[in-house]
């Protein structure tokens, strides 16, 4: 551990650094709530005592960032009664007689994850491949919070204990004099890149060992910097864990579908979810703390379980530009599987099985549910949901497979919401018919509620859906999606937690770019000149939410018996683009951290937020 480290706070928004304190000769006095300590008549620590359950507290660290965070208090406590169960068992039995059975797993994270104690670790229950690294946590660095790994944490409770507890005669095995001018140590623990001393019983400091070589270490010495900076250290939580602290039931499910690529990454798909999540759940709290609210979104990995060609095509792929070649068999080769008579239905058939097992399995766990189901699609995803909750069954369904025959059965849950993200499926129900209608019925009510088309400008796979149905709107500007937190489509200056990356990457600009003194959220107009393809879906800029209106340099394009009934296309405002055309790399897969669409996606699935 290097000295004046920044470390993540798992409790704030952005990084810290762990506050040092300098040996000076200085008594500090510790003036923090004393976690089991006892006081005396003057109401200073006299004696320290074993922590209680509400004092500990148990963490898992994060899949995405890989930080510790900490178990509600209901979780907390309820793995340290298990925890402690099983050390009292472990105390008992004869180690070369007796077989110690199994823990009984724990259910956390609001019926998302269990704890398996004897491995500690946190499994996902409904997707396969999820597990968390667990941790019992007693002493943490001061200010921030961040827990001592659990190995050093038992060792210095141990001697704290022995140094402050009170003995049966009622006597201290070591006085504390917190008044102490002279600083001196009662105590040091040695580990292999610190070392920790015990100044007083509130003021315990962990220094550093680290220096870089032995030639450092004697200049140092020579010099008198014999002591390095310290980190004080905090025993107990601090905040009580409390059987109330725990979360609400949920009351909508959303099913998180991933489209191509996924073949040679199956974990993609969760860890894109476990992101969104995140953001979703940053934005409840920041901006609707009182909700009684509760989404949980549901990896939906349809891909692992398909077998289709069996590996044919790695078969037959030429040795050339192999990293390449694999790319686009483990990417693009999902479009050509899809589109195949042979391999369609097989595919449409594994994810619809999955949503099922998934659904069914939930509301076993939870019986009498009356929850909402909605969908979160990517992708070529969308193109497979759209076809599973329609009963498309393909060109030709004279001979129908085993795996048509099990489209034929349909989702078992009714949907409220379809969300798409960078969505194709205009371009695929374009090319099933020579001539399209302009009241294709894309998505009947009866099926499901609401239909939302999310894409971004630069995003080179999604297309509009609004003017496959009514020509004229491709003339129609989509809805602009407001920042998130907005209030009448001002940019929100909230800021969004450090460890995401919401909007657009900033990219170098050309050599040719001229200013761009164009509002927040307006591209520059002149930058669009010679790149015809942005053309190709451009519906426009600017629009609000609502009835739609002409575009204010033509006459209105549909008369107001052709207006749709909801608006489908919902377009991401454009913010710092100008020319960067490179952003089209990325805008593809730049929906999961997206502030902006997640804050919409939770106010289309409780309406009631904004009001």
């Amino acid at each position: 551990m290097s000295n004046g480290r920044s470390e993540v706070d798992p409790f704030s928004e952005t990084p810290m650094e762990l506050e040092p304190c300098e040996g000076n000769g200085q008594a500090i006095i510790d003036e923090s709530p004393k976690n089991g300590l006892e006081t005396n008549a003057v109401g200073e620590a006299a004696y320290a005592e074993p922590l209680t359950p509400e004092e500990i507290r148990w963490f898992y660290k994060d899949g995405v960032d890989k930080r510790w965070v900490e178990f509600c208090g209901y979780d907390s406590l309820r793995i340290e009664k298990i925890y402690q169960d099983r050390q009292d068992l472990l105390g008992r039995i004869d180690a070369e007689t007796d077989s110690l059975p199994p823990a009984e797993k724990i259910v956390v994270r609001g019926g998302m994850y269990d704890v398996e104690i004897d491995n500690m670790k946190c499994v996902s229950i409904y997707w396969p491949g999820e597990e968390w690294e667990i941790m019992r946590a007693t002493w943490y660095y001061d200010g921030s919070w961040i827990p001592l790994e659990s190995e050093h944490s038992k060792v210095i409770e141990e001697v704290h204990l022995n140094l402050f507890q009170r003995e049966s005669n009622n006597q201290s095995s070591s006085k504390c004099d917190t008044n102490n001018q002279s600083y001196k140590v009662l105590h040091t623990e040695q580990f292999s890149e610190f070392h920790v001393d015990w100044h007083t019983i509130n003021d315990v400091t962990l220094y550093s060992e680290y220096t870089p070589t032995k030639l450092m270490r004697s200049v140092t010495s020579k010099l008198g910097f014999t002591k390095t900076t310290g980190y004080r250290l905090k025993r107990g939580y601090k905040t009580r864990a409390n059987m109330e602290n725990k979360p609400r039931d949920i009351d909508h499910l959303v099913f998180v579908v991933h489209g191509i690529g996924q073949k040679r990454d199956t974990g993609k798909i969760i860890r894109n979810t476990t992101c969104f999540r995140d953001c979703v759940d940053w934005l409840k709290q920041k901006y609707f703390p009182n909700s009684k609210h509760r989404v949980e979104f549901f990896a939906v990995e349809w891909r692992s379980s398909l077998k289709l060609d069996g590996d044919i095509v790695d078969a037959i792929t030429p040795y050339s530009v192999l990293s390449i070649r694999h790319l686009l068999n483990a990417s693009a080769m999902d479009i050509l599987y899809y589109t195949s008579p042979l391999y369609g239905a097989e595919v449409r058939a594994g994810l619809q099985k999955e949503l099922n097992r998934l659904y069914f399995m939930f509301a076993s766990r939870h019986p009498g549910w009356q929850g909402k189901v909605s969908i979160l699609a990517h992708s070529l995803g969308c193109v497979i949901v759209y076809d599973i909750v329609t009963g498309w069954m393909g060109p030709d369904t004279r001979l129908p497979s085993p795996a048509q025959e099990v489209l034929l059965q349909g989702l078992q849950f009714p949907i409220e919401n379809l969300f798409c993200l960078g969505s194709p499926l205009s371009v695929f129900l374009a090319l099933r018919t020579r001539t399209p209608s302009n009241r294709l019925d894309v998505m009947p009510q009866g099926l499901c509620k609401r239909f939302y088309n999310i894409f971004h400008w630069s995003d080179p796979v999604a297309y509009r859906m609004e003017p496959l149905l009514e020509r004229g709107y491709s003339k129609i500007e989509p809805v602009l999606i407001p920042p998130y937190g907005g209030v009448d489509g001002q940019q929100s200056m909230e800021r969004s937690p450090s460890s995401f990356n919401n909007g657009d990457p900033v990219l170098p600009p050309t050599e040719t770019d001229d200013k761009d003194d164009s509002p927040v959220g307006t591209p520059n107009r002149s930058a669009e000149k010679g790149w015809s393809l942005w053309d190709l879906v451009r519906g426009g800029w600017n629009v609000k939410e609502g009835p739609s209106s002409p575009t204010p340099d033509s006459n209105p394009p549909i008369r107001p018996e052709q207006e749709l009934t909801q608006r489908l296309d919902y377009v991401l405002r454009a913010v710092g683009l100008g020319r960067n055309y490179l952003y089209t790399v990325t805008a593809h897969t730049a929906y999961w951290n997206n502030y902006d669409v997640a804050y919409f996606v939770l106010t289309r699935l409780f309406p009631t937020l904004e009001t």
